[in-house]
């Protein structure tokens, strides 16, 4: 098994085609790239990447999908397990697995919401932590690294009810006492230190956040992200982490790809939503392993946290 990285032509890039390709029209250039020649790999010290023949502004385009699927199908044959994709760009999905590090930040939630706050001066036993939006299985799913730091933790959820058994559990089990609430106008929204994006609501969020907040998502709600990246540049506005194995570090997507081939446990539980036991057992194996968050991203490219005053 081996892993590839799926990326379009970057600004600038041309397309590979046959000598004396570069003659040809215009239109038949693009015809030919469409039909012909819709992509290409390079491999170099044992990393494959391989490139669609066009800008990601195309991706979405029927014909562009078609050669994405040929793409991935080709890639299957050449025994890749599974692909880092593009940051950005839909591709097909029922061919391989996609590494898009949401998983990991998953499963390493609150590590990471912890070392964030430690970047920012403060003290993770004395923040509020927020899990807005989603349902109990994304709920259960981001508090599965929850340590004993937390000491108050609230839900913001329109279905206040679908929280009860998870607040009665974290009561028996932890003692804690979990605030659930359904107004966008609670003043937990001006307390919360971390933000977990548990689901895909459109809710403005960046006019509900105190000034110095941690966002995080789990759920792949990019157009929250964008906003708040637009509108709140005081937030740290993240959707992966970078890992640390010994001197390694990775981001997220390429750190997940690296234990969908090496940790049986964890591609074996590759599916979403991910089960408690087994999800508690797959954090264990990864921390044995040595992975530990390191960094933090947004779309793939690093975000530096602000020490605050």
């Amino acid at each position: 098994m081996k892993m590839a990285e799926i990326r379009f032509l970057e600004k600038g890039e041309k397309a590979a085609l046959f000598k004396g390709g570069k003659l040809l029209p215009k239109g038949w250039r693009k015809a030919y790239i469409e039909r012909r020649k819709p992509f290409r790999w390079e491999e170099e010290g044992g990393r494959l990447t391989a490139i669609l023949q066009t800008e990601k502004e195309n991706a979405m385009t029927a014909i562009w999908r078609k050669d994405a699927a040929k793409l991935l199908e080709a890639l299957k044959k050449k025994e890749v397990a599974i692909v880092i994709p593009p940051a950005e760009g839909d591709l097909p999905r029922d061919i391989l697995p996609f590494a898009e590090g949401r998983r990991l930040t998953n499963l390493f939630a609150f590590q990471g919401a912890a070392e964030a706050l430690k970047r920012q001066g403060k003290n993770p036993e004395t923040c509020t932590y927020l899990l807005a939006g989603g349902n109990h299985e994304a709920w259960r799913g981001a508090l599965l690294s929850m340590g004993n730091e937390v000491n108050r933790l609230a839900i913001f959820t329109s279905d206040p009810d679908g929280a009860k058994e998870l607040v009665q559990e974290l009561f028996a089990e932890r003692g804690l006492m979990t605030e659930v609430f359904s107004s966008p106008q609670n003043p937990v929204f001006q307390q919360a230190d971390v933000i977990f994006g548990c689901g895909m609501e459109q809710r403005a969020y960046e006019y509900m956040l105190k000034e110095g907040a941690v966002w995080i998502d789990l759920a792949g709600n990019r157009p929250v992200l964008r906003k708040l990246q637009e509108r709140r540049r005081d937030v740290a506005t993240m959707d992966g982490f970078f890992f640390r194995r010994g001197k390694k570090q990775a981001e997220g997507r390429l750190a997940e790809a690296e234990a969908f081939l090496s940790c049986p446990i964890f591609r074996e539980n590759w599916q979403f939503p991910l089960a408690e036991a087994a999800g508690k057992e797959m954090l264990w194996e990864l921390q044995e392993r040595g992975y530990a968050v390191s960094g933090f991203s947004f779309m793939g490219k690093r975000v530096k946290i602000q020490r605050k005053p």
